[in-house]
């Protein structure tokens, strides 16, 4: 029966620090990503080609979306690009596991390249930077007194309980946007398993395309999500 393991695998250490099979895959996909980017970004032209034409207006699209959130222009500016790509980046990371011979490559007893997103940590790295940024955005646009009041009010006694509660809330932020993304991407990895140990070519074809349905989901939602908090973070506390 197949193992399914909560932790990476160490593959070796390099002066003392170890090196995940986790680490080597996100590696190679920021590679293969930055490589993709680099030949779209040759193959642009003032006349578009029919695929420039349908990446471009998707970004549009979600530039406009953006804009409509937040309602600050120039704050949208900013925030964009990260938000694009998070959601470029756990896509292309999800979706870099179904690449043929991704999952077979073995090394010293462990699987070589497994995927990113079963690794809690790098969910947790993700969610960290995300969740900075929100506070970034709340401190820059409110200012650092007028964003903490949020929290604490020390003018408002009565509005502490209330304070507090926000406070928790923020923190819970961060573990929801990490266990989000690690649980379903683990629970995936396991109905793959599961399913691919009963029948060995054709029932695992429907698991496989809910999988890639639910790498383009848990980028949308985490994207979305950030933006999100992103206008929470931005608005006027009451």
């Amino acid at each position: 029966m197949e193992e399914v393991s909560l932790k990476s695998d160490i593959i070796a250490n390099l002066g003392g620090l170890p090196i995940t099979n986790t680490f080597i895959t996100s590696i190679i996909a920021s590679l293969v990503l930055a490589l993709l980017a680099y030949l779209f970004s040759r193959k642009m032209s003032i006349i578009p080609s029919r695929f420039q034409l349908i990446i471009e207006g998707m970004t549009d699209g979600a530039k406009k979306y953006v804009d409509e959130v937040l309602e600050d222009k120039k704050l949208s500016d900013k925030v964009f690009p990260l938000i694009l790509s998070l959601f470029i980046f756990i896509l292309f990371l999800n979706l870099f596991k179904f690449l043929p011979g991704t999952e077979s490559i073995t090394f010293k007893g462990v699987q070589f390249l497994k995927p990113v997103h079963s690794d809690l940590n790098m969910t947790i790295a993700l969610a960290v930077v995300a969740w900075f940024v929100v506070q970034v955005a709340g401190v820059a646009i409110l200012g650092f007194w007028k964003y903490s009041s949020k929290f604490i009010n020390l003018k408002k006694p009565q509005s502490i309980p209330f304070g507090l509660i926000e406070l928790i809330s923020e923190i819970a932020k961060l573990a929801s946007l990490s266990f989000r993304l690690f649980g379903n991407i683990l629970v995936g990895g396991i109905l793959l398993l599961l399913v691919a140990s009963v029948g060995h070519y054709f029932i695992p074809l429907p698991i496989i395309f809910f999988e890639i349905f639910v790498a383009f989901l848990q980028a949308t939602l985490f994207a979305i999500l950030t933006l999100f908090y992103i206008k929470m973070a931005i608005d006027e506390p009451h």
